[in-house]
């Protein structure tokens, strides 16, 4: 068989994974109780220095979201991302800088179509 395949019971929910090596994996989620039933599954990939991630989520009060992401490793100690979700899409520049410090600049567009854009610059303890 090729890949790992993991169960976990808690607190009324069922999480399934699979790996696939280095390669990628599947990760199902369901959970309840007599009120309230949600469930979620999610796949992604990895090739060379790129990523990528789609899930799916639904619950039984009506909550729904689609998400997909695609992330790339650049070779300057920095990394691409962008993603599109029912609620909007965004895209971020993240640059690991000499003295250690972290820069984030991230630009998001809401379902509404409101911009908006954040920068941070953090270091770790």
């Amino acid at each position: 068989m090729y890949g790992k395949k993991k169960l976990k019971y808690n607190n009324g929910g069922l999480v399934a994974q699979k790996q696939f090596g280095n390669v990628g994996s599947l990760v199902a989620q369901a959970s309840g109780d007599q009120g309230f039933k949600a469930g979620s599954i999610t796949g992604s990939l990895r090739k060379g220095s790129a990523a990528v991630s789609a899930s799916q989520y639904k619950d039984s009060a009506g909550g729904r979201n689609k998400n997909i992401s695609i992330e790339k490793q650049l070779k300057n100690k920095s990394s691409v991302g962008a993603n599109k979700s029912s609620y909007g899409m965004g895209a971020s520049y993240n640059k690991q800088l000499k003295s250690g410090f972290n820069l984030r600049v991230e630009a998001r567009k809401d379902g509404r179509g409101q911009l908006s854009g954040s920068m941070s610059i953090s270091k770790p303890l």
